[in-house]
C-alpha cells in the first residue's frame, strides 16, 4: 500500500512530459529486487565536483523535481484549497440532511 501511495505521489510531483515519464520509469519499482537495481544504478552514476556540484542521471532527476515544483500536480494549492472547500460544503449539506458516508475529493 505504501509502495502505490508513494508512486502516486511521485507521479503528481514530476511534470507531465517525455521526461517526467522516463524518470517514473527510473524510479518507480515493481518489487524489492527491482528498487535495489535501481538505487545501485543511480546511486553509481552520481559524482560530485569539489566544489560540490553533483553530476549524473540522479542529478537530473533531482533537477526535473525541483524545476516542476511550481507547475505539478502535487503542489496545486489553489486546485487542492478548492476541493478541500467543496468537501467542506458536502459534509455540510450531508449532515443538514442528516446522511452520512463518506467523502472523497
Amino acid at each position: 500500500m505504501c509502495s502505490r501511495m508513494a508512486a502516486s505521489i511521485l507521479r503528481g510531483a514530476l511534470p507531465k512530459t517525455i521526461e517526467g515519464k522516463q524518470a517514473a520509469m527510473e524510479l518507480i519499482a515493481g518489487d524489492e529486487n527491482q528498487y535495489e537495481q535501481f538505487a545501485v544504478i543511480l546511486a553509481s552514476g552520481l559524482s560530485y565536483d569539489k566544489s560540490g556540484a553533483g553530476t549524473g542521471r540522479l542529478t537530473e532527476i533531482r533537477k526535473l523535481l525541483y524545476e516542476s515544483r511550481s507547475t505539478c500536480a502535487l503542489f496545486d494549492t489553489k486546485r487542492w484549497v478548492s476541493d478541500l472547500e467543496l468537501a467542506y460544503q458536502e459534509a455540510w449539506r450531508r449532515w443538514v440532511d442528516g446522511v452520512g458516508g463518506d467523502i472523497y475529493l
